[in-house]
């Protein structure tokens, strides 16, 4: 049987391992996420890890079958966190794919080894509108709910030593890209064609994304409005909302959505991610007293010093990248991403590096500017 050098790599996470800088790092992120000023606004750097090459790798396909190749893969991106020595906090999920929750209403995915696993097929209308909330229970024995349980096992067993690595939720996506998922674009003319249709899967979607994320964060040891997510220590919510498949709506359209996607993060208060273009919809998203957090999967398409004025402005907190612009220094660019900001908080920020930038030096670099910009006086 194939050796899978885990303990090796877990050793090399144990030697990185700074307890001061891990809790500095989830004050300062707290600090933001409740509109404080902390000493410095968080910023997530990661650090090399060449012994990578002398090791072996697992392509997607091997690590979707088998639960010890997939935490050995994600740890090398914990030890990279760790190495970065800045404000990250090393975490690892189970990996299934977006369409994880998809398989509680009997979807499969393809499972690749290039790329990430995604669903093929989806359910007809007349499956649709058979499904019951009862129908999906108990969640816990549906779908791959099971086999994440298992994988969650091996994952807490081999964590003992080094209980400073986190786990979070799987891919859970939101309330509309899971029904987008299990319908297919049929969704999109059904708002015009059969509005009873959308509410209904709307309603079977809030069902699963509720239910599952409690569960799963139950299991785990997660408190319901706080947990961990990527780097980050979320501090005043608890899970992650996507909504990609969203932007595609109009704000007319999202009206109907909307009661949906709020119930769905309202026991937890949520973080919202789009990838997109979702200028169209985002002060709903600002406006929703349930959510906290805002990240944008392309930064490049929102005006910098508008869009962070408007979050600061709504008390929320954007995590994420800024575009850097060509030929433009680090100094500068840190300079400009920080112009905009009032006091220091709604920032938790994730710059782009060139090669040749180091961690350390990057962050004497951030830290200055905020001297200088925020010095009394």
């Amino acid at each position: 049987m194939e050796k899978i050098p885990i303990d090796d790599l877990i050793e090399l996470i144990k030697k990185e391992y700074d307890e001061k800088r891990l809790q500095l790092a989830i004050k300062r992120q707290a600090a933001v996420q409740n509109n404080l000023e902390p000493d410095y606004l968080p910023i997530f750097l990661h650090g090399k890890v060449s012994e990578m090459e002398k090791f072996p790798a697992y392509d997607r396909m091997q690590q979707f079958y088998d639960p010890e190749k997939m935490l050995y893969t994600l740890l090398w991106g914990a030890l990279s966190v760790l190495r970065g020595k800045s404000d990250g906090i090393p975490c690892v999920r189970v990996n299934f794919g977006t369409g994880f929750l998809a398989s509680i209403f009997g979807l499969k995915q393809e499972v690749f080894s290039d790329k990430m696993p995604w669903l093929k097929s989806h359910l007809d209308k007349k499956d649709i509108l058979n499904l019951t909330v009862e129908k999906l229970e108990p969640i816990e024995e549906k779908g791959l709910i099971p086999e994440w349980r298992r994988y969650i096992e091996f994952y807490k067993e081999k964590l003992k030593s080094i209980p400073f690595v986190k786990i979070y939720l799987s891919d859970t996506q939101g309330v509309f890209d899971l029904a987008h998922l299990v319908s297919g674009d049929i969704i999109f003319t059904e708002f015009y064609d059969d509005t009873n249709f959308v509410k209904h899967l709307l309603n079977l979607s809030l069902h699963v994304y509720v239910s599952a994320s409690a569960y799963m964060k139950n299991y785990i040891g997660e408190p319901v409005t706080s947990g961990f997510h990527g780097e980050i220590f979320m501090a005043c919510c608890g899970v992650r909302t996507c909504e990609d498949t969203t932007t595609l709506l109009s704000p007319e359209i999202f009206q109907l959505v909307y009661p949906y996607f709020s119930r769905s993060i309202e026991t937890f208060k949520g973080f919202v991610h789009f990838c997109g273009s979702g200028s169209h919809i985002l002060e709903y998203f600002l406006n929703c007293k349930h959510v906290r957090m805002i990240n944008f999967g392309n930064p490049e398409r929102f005006d910098w010093n508008e869009t962070i004025k408007l979050i600061a402005k709504h008390g929320k907190t954007y995590y994420g990248t800024v575009n850097r612009s060509d030929g433009e220094s680090l100094s500068e660019y840190f300079e400009r991403v920080l112009e905009p900001l009032e006091r220091k908080s709604n920032l938790m920020f994730v710059p782009h590096l060139r090669s040749d930038e180091e961690p350390e030096k990057t962050i004497e670099i951030w830290h200055n500017l905020q001297n200088k910009k925020f010095s009394a006086g």
